[in-house]
């Protein structure tokens, strides 16, 4: 089975991002001995990767205060580490990746915790992303350009209903 190169890179991001929470190295040691060396060769997928772990690392008070947020009765220092990496990074492809829609960051975390985490990590991940996206749709953050946004607004006009019942 052929992997994209872009999942490829979640893989490797998330891989040096566990990397750097349990070593203690630096940032840049991470990056240079970790990221680099597991990232694709195809250039798109490559900046993808390369941007996600610095914005990850630079943005990761602002990543948890959202996560905390959306996560009632859990402390973010009760999850799961693997589970809040991939929250971090799914959390910073809503904001800063425009060009990835909603629904595509939220099927690679699953994707990502299906392979990486715990059999029940997948269904909580859903929950936390899914309540985190429409959040930041209502706060006008989760701003999203380019095809493969089918089915977005179906999903919003449907989640508009729920709450305003």
């Amino acid at each position: 089975m052929m992997i994209s190169p872009r999942r490829r890179a979640r893989f490797a991001t998330l891989q040096a991002l566990y990397a750097l929470m349990l070593s203690g190295d630096s940032s840049p040691y991470v990056f240079s001995t970790t990221l680099k060396p597991r990232l694709p060769a195809q250039e798109g997928a490559k900046k993808m990767g390369v941007d996600l772990f610095e914005k990850v690392v630079s943005q990761q008070d602002v990543l948890d205060e959202i996560i905390s947020e959306n996560t009632k009765n859990w402390d973010v220092d009760r999850i799961l580490r693997i589970d809040l990496i991939i929250l971090r990074m799914a959390v910073c492809e809503f904001l800063h990746f425009d060009q990835i829609p909603p629904k595509v960051t939220m099927n690679e975390a699953i994707d990502l915790a299906k392979v990486f985490s715990t059999e029940e990590s997948k269904d909580f991940i859903n929950g936390v992303l899914d309540s985190i996206a429409f959040k930041l749709r209502r706060q006008g953050r989760l701003t999203k350009t380019g095809g493969g946004l089918q089915g977005w607004e179906e999903m919003v006009k449907r989640q508009d209903l729920h709450f305003t019942e």
